[in-house]
């Protein structure tokens, strides 16, 4: 019994300390962080999106995880982020929503945005003023994530949807 004992632990010994490589854990967190700082930097990248997009990728990879993003379909089975994230679960979009009102101020973002597609016919501290009077952020919020879990026809969407036209048509100069 001792000698299968001694034969049983070299075996063990020799096992454990193969020269077999490491078995794949998935993608590292640096990749998945790199990934997502640039999905939501986008293409043309200020310094400000760049930040922002770092901030974002590290505050969702310590509140999911890489592998609940992996589940979530945000990183990829061969580990990259997607390109296009899918639709979320409730607590996915809620955890996406959280890291990104932790890194950036959603109304400035929103004032940001437009003021670059009306080409700078926008007055964004009237627009932002006026936005912030019409909604409070944790209806923001909810209206962020249900437009991240497909959710178009929520009560919350229709009214970010309602206040954004009305706080740009007074935000525009009359013509």
């Amino acid at each position: 019994m001792l000698r299968l004992s001694i034969a049983l632990s070299a075996v063990l010994l020799v096992v454990g300390c193969s020269d077999a490589p490491p078995e794949d854990d998935g993608p590292s967190r640096e990749a998945v962080e790199q990934g997502l700082a640039e999905l939501y930097a986008g293409d043309h990248a200020t310094p400000d999106d760049v930040e922002s997009g770092a901030c974002f990728a590290a505050e969702l990879v310590d509140r999911a995880g890489v592998d609940r993003l992996r589940e979530a379909g945000i990183v990829t089975e061969s580990g990259e982020v997607a390109a296009e994230p899918p639709t979320f679960d409730d607590e996915t979009a809620a955890l996406w929503v959280d890291a990104q009102f932790a890194c950036v101020d959603w109304v400035e973002e929103s004032t940001r945005a437009l003021t670059a597609q009306t080409k700078g016919d926008l007055d964004p501290e009237a627009y932002a003023a006026c936005l912030r009077g019409a909604l409070e952020e944790d209806q923001i919020r909810a209206a962020v994530e249900a437009t991240l879990t497909g959710d178009w026809e929520a009560p919350a969407v229709e009214a970010l949807s309602s206040a954004q036209g009305r706080c740009t048509t007074e935000a525009l100069p009359a013509e």
